[in-house]
């Protein structure tokens, strides 16, 4: 009998060890789970998902565990781990909101913004009168050049919630992209009126502003932002030039130099400067700058530098220089005005005129008025020169 009582209390002792196993097990898990949200918080991201695993071992099924590793996963850049997570979530809730926002978030990531949108797809067919949802996928619509859905997305997006500063701003940029200045302005106006001091905001006020030529309100756009802290190479140089337009031009050459010093110039920055030194009477410093606008050129902006220095070369009459720089002009871009300074240069420049004459003749030719009439007295005069000479 002896031997058959030891199997038995050892049976006996098995199931008082699971019976208190199990007494303790969901005490014992939400502290590990506690401690996980503490390091996670700490954004002690593995030290987290190590006890959260620990978790999810005891309870497979528990779509908290699987949504906190899986975001882990994401915050290590481990997605492809982090997507087998919340396609468990989704398996077992196949409308877990937050799974499918974050797959959504990967996709982004991953520049897969059609996959993107087919998440946030369901988003809004799940609820389609949540604002957030509406953003989501108008950012993936945007990502995908696709500017007239994404147009409609926050429209309805900020309908449902007219105080979201970023779809404020997203609206904005579309409408200024699509050259609808009035819808610009009209929703800009609300988003400064909730944020005064937004700096994408204050960014659109001065693009907007420098469209309708507004220069006064470019620089109170521009440096309201400055006054911040932050130092926008582009917006600076439209700081510049817009003080260029008002005629301030010591604090345009200011700015657009600045730019120039920390070495954030660009073909255009040496450009408006040149055209700021010019007004100042600055004549050496506005053809350097010209110059350096023409070594850095590559946009379709090269004509009028070539044409600028070509003016300052021909007010120096230096005729042959400035020949050269009107016909890289012409060569960029035939307007008619650079064929009347090419054919003026000419005419002073060559003791031969058949080349001045052809050039004013084909001036007259283009229909262009600016300079028509001196152009036809030059060929009346050539033309009798001509005939007076043989």
């Amino acid at each position: 009998m002896r031997f058959k009582v030891i199997p038995i209390l050892i049976t006996v002792f098995w199931l008082a060890a699971v019976q208190a196993e199990s007494q303790v097990g969901s005490p014992v898990l939400e502290e590990k789970y506690r401690q996980a949200m503490a390091l996670m918080a700490a954004f002690q991201f593995d030290q987290a998902q190590a006890l959260l695993s620990d978790c999810y071992h005891h309870e497979p099924s528990n779509t908290d565990y699987l949504l906190k590793i899986a975001y882990c996963n994401v915050q290590t850049g481990r997605y492809p781990d982090a997507k087998l997570f919340y396609a468990q979530v989704l398996k077992l809730d196949s409308l877990n909101a937050e799974a499918l926002g974050a797959l959504g978030n990967i996709a982004e990531r991953e520049s897969n913004y059609g996959k993107a949108a087919g998440y946030y797809q369901r988003l809004i067919q799940m609820d389609s009168t949540n604002a957030f949802y509406f953003k989501k996928n108008g950012f993936a619509a945007r990502r995908r050049d696709q500017a007239l859905p994404a147009l409609g997305y926050f429209l309805r997006a900020n309908e449902l919630n007219d105080k979201d500063i970023e779809t404020i701003d997203q609206l904005t940029d579309i409408y200024l992209a699509l050259n609808q200045l009035d819808y610009a302005g009209q929703i800009l106006t609300k988003g400064l009126q909730l944020d005064p001091r937004n700096l994408k905001l204050l960014y659109n006020k001065a693009t907007l502003e420098n469209k309708l030529k507004n220069y006064d309100l470019v620089v109170a756009a521009v440096e309201a932002a400055m006054e911040q802290g932050d130092t926008s190479d582009y917006f600076q140089m439209l700081l510049g030039v817009a003080y260029l337009h008002l005629d301030s031009l010591d604090r345009a050459v200011f700015h657009l130099k600045a730019i120039c010093d920390r070495e954030a110039d660009s073909e255009y920055t040496h450009h408006f400067l040149g055209l700021a030194y010019r007004q100042q009477g600055q004549i050496d410093e506005a053809a350097l700058e010209f110059e350096k606008a023409i070594e850095m050129g590559i946009s379709d902006k090269m004509p009028d530098f070539h044409a600028d220095l070509a003016a300052i070369l021909e007010n120096r009459n230096q005729r042959k220089a400035a020949i050269a720089h009107f016909q890289a002009a012409y060569d960029f871009d035939p307007r008619p005005e650079f064929l009347f300074h090419l054919a003026r240069n000419a005419d002073h420049y060559y003791k031969d005129k058949k080349i001045a004459l052809r050039q004013y003749e084909q001036y007259l030719a283009t229909g262009h008025q600016a300079y028509r009439e001196v152009a036809t007295e030059r060929v009346r005069l050539l033309k009798e020169q001509q005939f007076l000479s043989k």
